[in-house]
Order: C-alpha cells, then structure tokens, then sequence
C-alpha cells in the first residue's frame, strides 16, 4: 500500500470481511470501483494521461468521428430513431467527438438526434456536464438506466463490460471452488470455498466450459443481468458493444491459468489486487459469447462481431486518416486500426439488434479479407 494514499476503502473492506467472515472477489471489486465517494470510478477521472490507462478515445478523436459515420449509417439503413444512449460515458471525450462531428457533418441529425447518456458515477456525471454542456448546450441529457424504456436507437459502450464486478472459480482437486477474499496473517487474500451461488454452475453448463484442474476462470454475473435488460428495453434497434475480450473458446483456453481479471494503476499493470484499494483500475476481459447467447434468448440477436480494427475501417476510418492534417494525427489513428499491435489486438466490436430486419447490403457483413486488401492498397502510398 503506497502511505501516501488515504486507506479508507481498505478499512471498509477489513471491516466488512470481519463481519462476514469473507466476502466473493465480485463484491470486493465492486467496493473497489463504485463504493460512493470512495471508489475508483466514483472519485477521479482515471482516464488518459492523468488516470490509469488510455483508452481509444484518448488514442484519436477520430475513434469518436468514426462511430458518428456508423451510428448515422445504421440509423439511416435500419430506420431508426434519431436517438443515441451511451452508457458509461466515461470522461465525455466520445460523446463530445461524436457531437462534434455530427454538428460539423451532418447537422440535420445533429438537430434532430436525442443524446442521452447512463453513468454510474456522480463523479464522472460532473465532469461530463463539464464538458458537453458547454460544447452541445442542451443536446445530451442524463439518465438512470431505469429510466431507459421503449428504445429505438443505436446504444452503444466502449470498455464498459470490462468493468463489471467478476467471481473467481477454481478447480482444486477435481472440485469446482470460488475464490473470496479473506483476512489471512494480517493481509488479505484468496481463499477457496463453496461456490456463492448455482448461478456459476450454471454459467459453466450453458457455455459448456469444462474447468481444467488449478484453472481459475473470471465469470462476470452481472453481464447476463445486464443484456436481458438491454433486451427487455430496446424495441427497434441496435446494441454496440466495444471491449477486449473474445468469444468463449478463446478466453477461456485453459493455457489461461490465472484467469483474465489484472489491475492498472499510473497506466501500469499488475496483479497486486489488494493494494492501492479504489485508487487502481480493475478489470476482466470480457466473454462475447454470453453477450450472444443470453440477447439471443430474449430476441437480442446477434447482427456482427469482428475486431475493432475492422469495425472501423469498415466504418470509414481510413477516409479521416485521408483528412488529417499532419502525421502524427495519422500515426494516431493508425494506432487503432492495425492488426499486429495496440487497440487492434484484444478489442472487439459486436453489434446486436432487435426489431429490425438485416439487409443484405449491411456493410458489417463484408468479409474481413476485402478490407485488409483495401487497407493493404490505402497504405501503400503512406510507407513511401
């Protein structure tokens, strides 16, 4: 523990685990992040150059501009309301580059379009307000996710999944154990135990994971909660998920033995999850295939899952590296797009609907080998 950090939220946690005896890693990431006026996410902007780590909107403002094509393309194609909800807006940043583009592009819809954006911390809400009320007076308004109902848009988050609060499971001697948090000799640590829940069990039966002994795999509960309310809520529309992560049979290969949740802290990563208590970042790469599985049961279906990278080429990120005006901006946004490195490595994007029919001509559809031979020719002229 650094002693210049206030331990508060530390002591919340020993508290509390003195009075339960244990508590799951689930709800003891969840104290770390979202614990009122304590948590990570609930007391700093932990985002870009003065948090814990960048994301892609720190990257580029084209990563935002870029969306606002696709947004505007699938509003369009599908007949959708003019209508956005962001959820987990994080310092603004995206919200405020999508606005700016659809005011400087395409200010019809830019008039017309009903921005609403869902955030657990009162802290980031202020920031936000900060920032776009002064830019798009009167263009977003704030709202509870209860307050989502009767939806007809595109809904959309970047590296919100990621954050969800995860329960450890372990197989020690042939045995399925959760791993809680514990007070052991002075400090805190894991310590195996009866599952918390059937609902784990469960999860392993529909995704039909066979845990490997000492394997431990990261299973986010909340993720189903989350998109058969996403289901319930959206009538006509679209569902963009933007996270790292991958489908089932890839995350959880049992060459993952310790699972996928690390920590960041001053855009470093560890495993100390212990220490720096709301004051680092946590998260677990994120399983698609739930997302899949469990939309699909309450009529979420899946419309397109490809890397970011292809997303957004597909989305039309190559016509703003035309329009940068020098080369770093370029190296910027090539940053996000290319296969072998950065954003392009572990990012997904998957779009879901519900109440739309798919054309054919959806250009989510396009196979990744005509891109990557469109971005193979665009290139070509730039590496001279």
């Amino acid at each position: 523990m650094d002693n210049n950090l206030d331990n508060t939220l530390e002591k919340y946690v020993e508290q509390l685990i003195s009075e339960k005896g244990q508590i799951t890693f689930a709800e003891f990431m969840d104290i770390a992040l979202y614990h009122e006026g304590l948590g990570y996410y609930q007391k700093q902007n932990p985002f870009g150059q003065q948090g814990s780590f960048y994301t892609s909107v720190n990257a580029s403002e084209s990563f935002g501009r870029t969306l606002a094509r696709s947004f505007v393309y699938m509003t369009e194609l599908l007949k959708l309301e003019h209508r956005f909800c962001e959820m987990g807006a994080g310092s603004g940043m995206l919200a405020n580059d999508i606005l700016n583009f659809l005011k400087e592009r395409e200010p019809k819809f830019y008039e017309s379009l009903d921005y609403l954006i869902i955030e657990k911390s009162g802290y980031l809400i202020e920031r936000q307000k900060e920032l776009l009320d002064k830019a798009h007076t009167g263009k977003v308004k704030w709202i509870r996710f209860e307050e989502l109902d009767d939806f007809k848009g595109v809904f959309y988050s970047n590296e919100l999944v990621d954050a969800f609060p995860v329960h450890r499971v372990i197989r020690m001697d042939g045995e399925l154990k959760e791993l809680y948090v514990k007070k052991i000799d002075g400090a805190l640590r894991f310590n195996p135990g009866e599952l918390s829940t059937p609902e784990l069990q469960d999860f392993l039966d529909t995704i039909n994971l066979k845990v490997t002994e000492t394997q431990i795999v990261d299973i986010n509960l909340d993720l189903r909660r989350f998109i058969e309310a996403m289901a319930d809520k959206i009538t006509k529309g679209v569902m963009l998920t933007i996270d790292y992560g991958f489908e089932a049979p890839m995350l959880y290969q049992s060459y993952r033995r310790d699972g996928t949740v690390t920590c960041y802290y001053n855009h470093t990563q560890n495993n100390d999850f212990f220490d720096r208590i709301g004051y680092q970042d946590i998260t677990a790469f994120v399983d698609f295939t739930s997302l899949s599985l469990y939309g699909a049961e309450k009529g979420l279906e899946p419309m397109a899952y490809m890397p970011q990278w292809l997303f957004l080429v597909q989305s039309g990120i190559l016509d703003e590296i035309n329009e940068a005006e020098n080369d770093l901006s370029k190296a910027s946004i090539k940053a996000l797009i290319m296969p072998d490195g950065g954003f392009g490595t572990n990012f997904q994007a998957f779009i879901q609907g519900k109440g739309i029919d798919i054309p054919k001509d959806f250009k989510y559809a396009k196979p990744a080998k005509e891109t990557l031979a469109e971005m193979a020719e665009f290139f070509k002229p730039l590496e001279n």
